[in-house]
């Protein structure tokens, strides 16, 4: 009887401790969820800046062979 007791009464310590867990991993999470998208975004910026940037190179590369012709 006591240790059923005692039992009892430490299951709701016990849950409390993992909801608090399952609560971090969740922050967790979510936090590592934003900083992917922000990788992401950060990421086509990048590449949409070179593709520019590349475009400008190439159009000022024709225009001088075109000058040389």
């Amino acid at each position: 009887m006591r240790h059923m007791l005692m039992l009892v009464l430490s299951l709701p310590l016990a849950a409390c401790g993992v909801g608090e867990t399952v609560g971090v991993a969740a922050v967790e999470a979510e936090a590592k969820a934003k900083e992917i998208e922000a990788g992401q975004r950060l990421e086509a910026e990048t590449k949409a800046r070179l593709e520019r940037s590349l475009a400008t190179e190439k159009i000022k590369l024709e225009d001088m062979e075109a000058g040389k012709r």
